[in-house]
């Protein structure tokens, strides 16, 4: 029966007699911190130990410098030549379009595994993961990931396996289903094994050694039948270990704090004042905004970049067929008109969506849920703070429109638009449309990874037929460009801004026929996101 389950037969060429694994005096330091201090440690083949310590001791440290996809800070490892290693990681993401069976093919083909279908299928079947087998893996829920990590730690036979919190996202039935794998293919044929686990009838179940590790140091080690022997369980001697480590560890915090604070002020970490709801969850957004550091770049440095780049190639050049008559900076006033309104465009492609989509796909919204906050409260806030970066945004680009090309060409023929009241409209119309655009691709994707490639696809050409990246004078004026400008959904609201930035704009019947094209598409995306955009789901 054991030889049926098995994943694949394929031969060792360790040496039976030698470690697998030997690390001497590793250490290994996070912003100053030390997750691991000299720790040394032998692994032999046929060894299954049980890695157990509290929260942030440096046991997934030390199982990631141990599979080698960690390097120490000092120290030195010795591995086996020929040993092979699988690894199945505590949290995993993969790249979108890779489904489970291109991840299993690519181990079967890098470790020159032999498979038909039938035993394929017989080991999809065993992990319960057949079904979607076609599926992309990063659209996976965490359980089903966690199956695939597994099946790939094992598919390959290796002589050490890693575990890392292994019954993560499973149930009842695939855990036990899995822990009979486990057996058949590590216990029953001698392999090598880490397991690093807060359930501590795994280590009884699967090991026979021990590690308990805390603050970065082995403390103790040793068998997991003298273990259980003295304290009855592993559960017992972790319980009593971490309640001992951590009268420890208190004493040593309040001496601290007690030595730092001496003759000093307590600080106010929040007063008593009251501050409603909305002012929390606007002090939270701005974090997320600030400490992400995406939006502070494509706030205030893309535009920079951009208007240095193309500043600079365009300033010399003349307004298509007006040679010799035209203003002295007439391309390069109508490509900063582009720049400035594509930065509004960009908050409602980018930011708002990308914002509401990682709130709703976190335990974010479910804490904020937890404090009254409704979920329309959210998105009005979320919204409010958008158009204030939309303004932000474009006032920045004319700002340094100016500070770089206004004593050059006058800060009013840069960074200011000819016919000033006919712009405003527009601009306005467009930031509603770049809101209401924002909203629907948050109603219509589910996953932040799926929407974060196709909005950067649709931007594109938005970009550049908006004329961010070549005037959008030199794009009317091409025989075929001019007809694609049709494809850019903003282009009924920026071509009148444009116009009027320029100071060509008339109120004409095609100038009424856009204003109703964007009105319509604002109604259309507003109504569908309204309707889409469904919390509970």
């Amino acid at each position: 029966m054991i030889a049926k389950e098995q994943i694949n037969e394929k031969t060792s060429n360790i040496d039976e007699n030698i470690p697998l694994i030997e690390i001497s005096n590793i250490t290994k330091t996070y912003k100053h911190k030390n997750a691991l201090d000299d720790v040394s440690l032998v692994i032999n083949p046929g060894d299954r130990i049980g890695i157990i310590g509290p929260n942030g001791g440096g046991k997934s440290t030390l199982s990631e410098i141990l599979g080698g996809i960690r390097k120490p800070t000092s120290g030195k490892i010795k591995r086996q030549e020929n040993m092979t290693i699988g690894l199945q990681f505590q949290e995993s993401k993969y790249p979108i379009g890779i489904t489970v069976l291109d991840m299993i093919k690519y181990y079967l083909e890098t470790f020159n595994i032999p498979m038909n279908e039938g035993k394929l299928i017989e080991i999809l079947r065993k992990f319960q993961i057949e079904n979607y087998k076609n599926k992309f893996l990063e659209g996976l829920s965490g359980g089903q990931q966690q199956r695939v990590n597994i099946l790939l730690s094992l598919i390959h036979n290796p002589d050490l396996v890693i575990f890392d919190e292994i019954s993560t996202g499973l149930d009842i039935e695939v855990r036990s289903e899995i822990f009979d794998v486990i057996k058949e293919n590590v216990v029953s044929k001698n392999k090598a094994m880490i397991l690093v686990t807060h359930m501590m009838s795994e280590i009884e179940e699967l090991c026979d050694k021990y590690i308990y590790i805390h603050n970065g140091k082995i403390r103790e080690q040793g068998l997991v039948k003298d273990l259980v022997k003295k304290h009855g369980s592993v559960h017992n001697f972790t319980w009593k270990k971490f309640k001992e480590e951590k009268a420890a560890d208190l004493k040593k915090d309040i001496e601290k704090a007690d030595k730092e604070n001496k003759n000093k002020l307590d600080r106010i970490i929040n007063s008593e004042k009251n501050k409603g709801k909305n002012i929390p969850l606007i002090k939270l957004l701005m974090k997320y905004y600030a400490k992400g550091f995406a939006v502070p770049f494509f706030l205030f440095f893309f535009p920079l970049i951009l208007l240095f780049l193309e500043g600079f190639v365009f300033k010399s050049m003349e307004m298509p067929g007006a040679a010799g008559s035209g203003k002295p900076g007439a391309l390069l006033h109508n490509l900063i008109g582009s720049l400035a309104i594509m930065q509004i465009i960009s908050v409602g492609v980018f930011i708002i969506p990308q914002t509401i989509l990682e709130f709703k796909n976190s335990v974010l919204m479910k804490r904020i849920g937890a404090t009254n906050i409704k979920p329309i409260f959210f998105i009005l806030t979320v919204v409010a703070m958008g158009i204030i970066f939309m303004l932000m945004g474009f006032f920045w680009t004319l700002l340094w429109a100016g500070i770089m090309f206004g004593g050059e060409f006058g800060w009013a023929n840069v960074a200011l638009p000819v016919q000033f009241g006919e712009s405003i409209p527009f601009l306005l119309l467009t930031l509603v449309q770049a809101v209401s655009m924002g909203m629907l691709l948050a109603s219509i994707f589910k996953s932040t990874t799926t929407y974060i490639a196709v909005s950067n696809i649709l931007y594109m050409p938005i970009a550049f037929l908006g004329g961010s990246f070549l005037p959008i004078d030199l794009i009317m004026n091409s025989p075929v460009l001019k007809y694609a400008t049709y494809l850019n959904i903003f282009k009924y609201c920026m071509e009148p801004f444009s116009n009027a930035w320029a100071g060509r704009f008339i109120f004409d019947l095609e100038t009424g026929i856009y204003l109703a094209v964007s009105i319509a598409m604002i109604s259309a995306f507003t109504v569908t996101a309204s309707f889409k955009l469904k919390w509970e789901s």
